[in-house]
């Protein structure tokens, strides 16, 4: 049997995801939200016993060790992709601080938010429900979180400190060491076009070097913009004097992955020197200057932090520059704008659903009269509010969705991705479904052991969406798991991948082979 591809995947050791503790922190934020609301002590207890389950499968001294894991599941019938993550530049991209003092005292930061939050964590959840397994759970990610504290403090003669500046080496170290030893195994080159800037590196010659040289072990690039840098960056578009990243991967039929979803990593900083455009105020503006961002980084609001350098820096309205220029670029829009916008995508989910009459009539001035009387119909009048229609059928909905959408009274990532990669002028675009978490905690009679599914989730994108598309629409669309980062959110890698076969059925061929194969240039 042929090997499935997974197209989107990580297998950081410990070095890396001491930086990306991050994760956690919103993994708590998330519970902490959850016990506002009805759930039951045994689905709040998953949710956190699977914060500290993951923790210890990938906090391993190297690679190697967490590939292994994967592999478990994988059991070698899958080709993966993994990314890397240069967060070199994630704090200061000036670098007037060394980075050692500076991630230290970043970290050390996180650390304290999750000390904060843990107590009140479990002081709400004490309250809410009287359940020692569920205390205990939480004792457990407090444990886990002094670990990773001592960790700080760890040095060693032998071995490369935690938060040595060499870190990005050595993730090409051990990448290109797995490469060499396990041909399932093909990377993607993380680029930051500050490498450039502060003199650390030609990126174009590096580049060759890494996915083009006589022993390069690399497959792809791989972009996260949100870590600090615009899609239109002049490094990556290239100028009039020097030729771009972009350039030299479409002359060389070099795959990108881009991380495209509003959610996941940032930046820490507040002021950030931006070259190229940024979304702002609905605009796609040119910009070359230092920018101030609204929220911190660190803070009980920062999921509002992510999400406002996600949609400055990363939203698919930038990256539709990028096609303009290079339409035949082979680049992936990664995650499809994650699980929660694809739902509401695919479900034509109306976020306001009561709107101010004078703020409604303000919005709607500009559209022409069709849709005017379109969305009139779909809301009714109620004193000085407008309240959308109850019990309107989906194609109703849809069409009062679509309206709103194109007039950007609201906006979804999910849609404007499908826009892009649905172009016939952009044939080499793709989307993958990586960290797709939205599900339930499933309990069954046969066992005392719950767990978290997918599956519905996922049928209902298979028969709500993806089975309505076109060929052309399908041939966009690849499987990923974003191992390890996805099981933060519920499922384990197993399960994840369990529930992604038998939601596609022998549509998973296609997504899980014959697409990827087209985006990684697999010569038959």
């Amino acid at each position: 049997m042929s090997n499935y591809y997974d197209i989107h995947c990580h297998i950081f050791n410990r070095n890396v995801i001491i930086r990306k503790l991050f994760n956690v922190v919103q993994s708590v934020l998330v519970i902490k939200d959850l016990l506002d609301k009805e759930i039951p002590a045994e689905d709040l207890r998953y949710k956190i016993d699977g914060i500290t389950r993951t923790l210890q499968e990938v906090s391993e001294d190297t690679s190697e060790k967490v590939f292994d894991a994967l592999n478990k599941v994988y059991n070698n019938q899958v080709v993966v992709t993994p990314l890397m993550f240069d967060l070199t530049f994630a704090d200061d991209n000036d670098q007037d601080e060394s980075k050692n003092k500076r991630y230290r005292k970043r970290i050390k930061r996180i650390i304290w938010l999750l000390t904060l939050l843990m107590p009140i964590v479990k002081a709400k959840a004490k309250r809410k429900f009287k359940n020692e397994e569920l205390q205990k759970a939480i004792d457990n990610i407090q444990v886990a979180v002094k670990e990773f504290h001592k960790s700080l403090e760890k040095k060693s003669a032998k071995e490369m400190e935690l938060f040595d500046d060499g870190n990005f080496e050595q993730q090409v170290a051990e990448l290109e060491y797995l490469a060499g030893k396990n041909k399932n195994i093909r990377p993607f080159f993380s680029v930051d076009p500050r490498r450039e800037y502060t003199g650390q590196a030609n990126m174009i010659e590096l580049l060759e070097e890494k996915l083009l040289g006589e022993n390069a072990k690399f497959a792809g690039v791989k972009l996260y913009a949100p870590a600090g840098f615009s899609p239109t960056d002049p490094v990556l578009m290239g100028t009039p004097t020097q030729k771009g990243v972009y350039e030299l991967c479409v002359e060389n039929n070099i795959p990108i992955t881009v991380h495209n979803s509003n959610a996941g990593f940032a930046c820490f900083s507040k002021f950030l020197r931006v070259r190229g455009h940024v979304y702002h105020n609905n605009i796609v503006t040119p910009i070359n200057q230092v920018v101030k961002f609204q929220h911190d980084f660190f803070g009980l609001k920062a999921a509002e932090a992510i999400k406002e350098r996600a949609r400055y820096l990363n939203h698919p309205k930038l990256w539709k520059l990028v096609l303009e220029k290079y339409p035949t670029l082979t680049i992936n829009f990664a995650h499809f704008g994650g699980g929660g916008e694809i739902m509401d995508y695919i479900n034509y989910k109306i976020a306001d659903t009561k709107i101010e009459t004078v703020i409604f009539e303000d919005r709607i001035q500009h559209l022409p009269d069709e849709q005017k009387s379109a969305l009139r119909n779909g809301f009714q009048k109620k004193g000085r509010l407008m309240l959308l229609k109850e019990n309107l059928t989906i194609s109703e909905r849809a069409k009062i969705w679509n309206i709103i959408y194109a007039a950007e009274i609201s906006d979804n990532w999910s849609k404007a991705i499908f826009d892009l990669i649905k172009n016939p002028d952009y044939p080499n675009a793709f989307t993958d479904l990586s960290c797709f978490s939205v599900g339930a905690l499933i309990k069954t009679p046969n066992s005392n052991q719950p767990f978290f599914s997918i599956k519905e989730n996922l049928k209902n994108f298979k028969t709500s969406f993806f089975d309505k598309l076109n060929d052309y629409e399908k041939s966009k669309i690849l499987y990923g798991s974003d191992y390890f980062l996805t099981q933060f959110f519920g499922p384990t890698m197993q399960n994840y991948f369990d529930d992604f076969k038998e939601a596609f059925g022998k549509d998973f061929d296609l997504i899980a082979k014959v697409n990827p194969e087209r985006f990684l240039g697999v010569k038959k």
